[in-house]
């Protein structure tokens, strides 16, 4: 027990000390006195710790580097390196009041850098929240390491079970982080997950390693953003259908998705017929190479009884910039996009000018997975006339020739053939195995056997028991079986005997060809066992590697690009080229921001077909 008096005189109502108390397990406060006699002692708020802040001052240079699999071919890694000033030997190991004594492994570390305004203010940009993991100082400078919550994440998940009627992959990915420990807020799920149901156990691996395979057999990808929360999120580019609340006969809603010339019919509008000779007679039947032409008729005003609404459903949440739309003969006079997530409005445009046949708009829409273009005002006595809609780029960023220090220097990476996605296919046995045996000293805890074998069917006993003695299966999955004993006393030992069925697994795979010539990439995902699943994964997988071209920028930084964004950037062919960051490298040095990327492009040709 170490004694700690302080006696100071509170001038105010706050008291703080840089006193350093070394391996203590409580603290206990005693007031011998009091400033005014006959008073009670109020205390309103303690806080112990402190919260250390370096900027310019005290640092002389910084790095954060980050990379990631847009594939989960690999797990997420960040590291933060910060370098500072020791002149005053306040980070010396040795100095009783050093600030190192107050770094731990797994201390959460909030990096944050400012730009400095035209108008002369600071905007600040999270940069990263990651958690210390070593540390060392001389003389002259200290050096303070971070890296991802990832890295804490590090014990085994061994709770997988074979989900008879399926689960989907978020409520998998829900019981791997609850298992981990990981809070409610501290994640986040993308609903995608919801769509996808699976039935094969997880194996016996790393929680984030769970993690990374659910978000594989999802398309999707495991990283954290800027503040430390665990992610898995769609980078796909989803699939969409395009519906409406009412068409005409010969109308074809679902062609608006496709750029093709459409045909022009002669209709009792106004001004629809034009003696032009493209004009056609329209057939008094049957769907026609039409778009979308609305089954309501504006009245004298141009206005609707019921608005025309067009809906485009996507298959996952996207973020995308600006949208196309390819107009009939007849304009609308004002319309409006609304954008929704998950079934909430996350944004509204009315567009009532510079409406024209081609019909283009860059703005930056929200993510989102569904999006409504209401139709408010026309021509009197018109239809909506739309041929073709298409969603804009995924980014309005660009990197220019101007912003590299360099010219980017390409890779042509191995070329891949043909990508294997393999399937797992679960069946059980007829034929009971003895899984475990061990003469256990009883210590009065339940007792958990691990089984190399995805396992069901668990049965336990006591060979050569004593009367009263017993044994139950208290929880079990794939890979283990927890025991409870009961009429056995502590240190007692006994002879347990596991029995129960191995799964027989057999593995079928989807093909799909890339190139015409290369080595043939097999993928192995576990929890992957229905053929249209595969099918899914394996068309993504070949899309990721159908280009093959990374690229390597040294650029003057970007605090703003994450791993995992689509960005434009210049070549001498290609003045917007679309890449995906895998690797992101910013430096901080005496107040000159640096920095390097890694880029894999991303718009490639067709593939080979089989």
């Amino acid at each position: 027990m170490m004694d700690c008096l302080l006696n100071s005189r509170i001038a105010n109502r706050f008291f703080k000390t840089d006193t350093v108390f070394d391996n203590t397990a409580y603290i206990e406060l005693v007031i011998t006195e009091m400033s005014v006699p006959n008073n009670r002692v109020r205390i309103d708020y303690i806080q112990f710790g402190l919260g250390l802040e370096y900027d310019n001052e005290w640092i002389l240079n910084a790095s954060n580097k980050t990379t990631i699999s847009s594939i989960n071919d690999d797990l997420p890694e960040s590291e933060f390196s910060v370098t500072l000033h020791n002149d005053n030997q306040i980070f010396n190991v040795d100095n009783p009041a050093s600030e190192i004594n107050f770094l731990e492994s797994g201390q959460r570390l909030n990096v944050t850098i400012g730009y400095k305004l035209d108008n002369g203010s600071i905007e600040w940009l999270q940069m990263g929240s990651l958690y210390v993991y070593e540390w060392s100082a001389s003389d002259e400078k200290a050096t303070i390491r971070a890296v991802d919550v990832l890295k804490f994440i590090d014990d085994d998940y061994y709770k997988g079970q074979y989900y008879e009627n399926g689960i989907t992959l978020y409520d998998l990915a829900v019981l791997v982080l609850t298992d981990a420990s990981v809070g409610n807020d501290d994640y986040y799920l993308d609903t995608y997950l919801k769509k996808v149901i699976i039935h094969n156990p997880l194996p016996k691996v790393k929680h984030k390693e769970a993690l990374q395979i659910i978000a594989n057999a999802g398309r999707c990808v495991l990283d954290y953003d800027r503040y430390g929360r665990i992610r898995i999120h769609s980078l796909f580019q989803p699939s969409m259908e395009t519906t409406s609340n009412g068409t005409t006969y010969y109308s074809d809603i679902k062609n608006v998705d496709i750029q093709t010339q459409k045909s022009d019919f002669a209709t009792y509008e106004k001004n629809r017929w034009l003696a032009d000779g493209k004009m056609l007679f329209l057939p008094k039947e049957d769907v026609q190479n039409t778009g979308y032409v609305s089954s309501a008729i504006s009245d004298e005003n141009g206005l609707f009884t019921e608005n025309p609404v067009i809906t485009r459903t996507l298959e996952a949440k996207y973020k995308a910039y600006g949208i196309y739309i390819a107009f009939g003969n007849k304009l609308p006079k004002k319309f409006i996009i609304r954008t929704y997530a998950d079934n909430v409005l996350s944004d509204t445009l009315t567009i009532q000018s510079g409406i024209a046949n081609d019909f283009e708009i860059q703005y930056d829409f929200p993510e989102y997975d569904k999006m409504e273009i209401e139709f408010v005002e026309t021509e009197p006595n018109s239809r909506i006339h739309v041929d073709y809609i298409s969603i804009g780029s995924e980014t309005s960023y660009r990197i220019e020739y101007d912003d590299l220090y360099s010219t980017p220097v390409g890779t042509q990476l191995d070329r891949i053939k043909n990508v294997k996605v393999a399937r797992y296919l679960y069946s059980k046995s007829s034929i009971e195995d003895e899984l475990a045996t061990e003469t256990l000293t009883y210590d009065g805890e339940n007792a958990i056997y691990y089984m190399s074998d995805a396992c069901y069917g668990y049965t336990v006993s006591i060979e050569d028991g004593k009367s009263g003695q017993s044994a139950n299966v208290v929880s079990s999955g794939a890979y283990y079986v927890e025991i409870a004993v009961s009429g056995v006393a502590i240190g007692e030992t006994v002879n347990i005997t596991v029995k129960g069925y191995k799964y027989n697994v057999s593995t079928a795979y989807d093909v799909q060809t890339v190139n015409n010539r290369g080595t043939d990439k097999e993928w192995q995902n576990p929890i992957i066992s229905d053929a249209e699943h595969s099918k899914q994964v394996a068309t993504w997988l070949a899309d990721y590697f159908s280009s093959g071209i990374e690229y390597e920028l040294d650029y003057r930084g970007e605090p703003a690009i994450d791993c995992g964004d689509t960005i434009g950037q210049e070549n001498k062919y290609d003045s917007n080229l679309k890449a995906v960051v895998e690797e992101a490298q910013i430096t901080f040095d005496s107040g000159l921001l640096g920095g390097g990327l890694v880029t894999r492009r991303k718009n490639s040709v067709a593939r080979t077909k089989n």
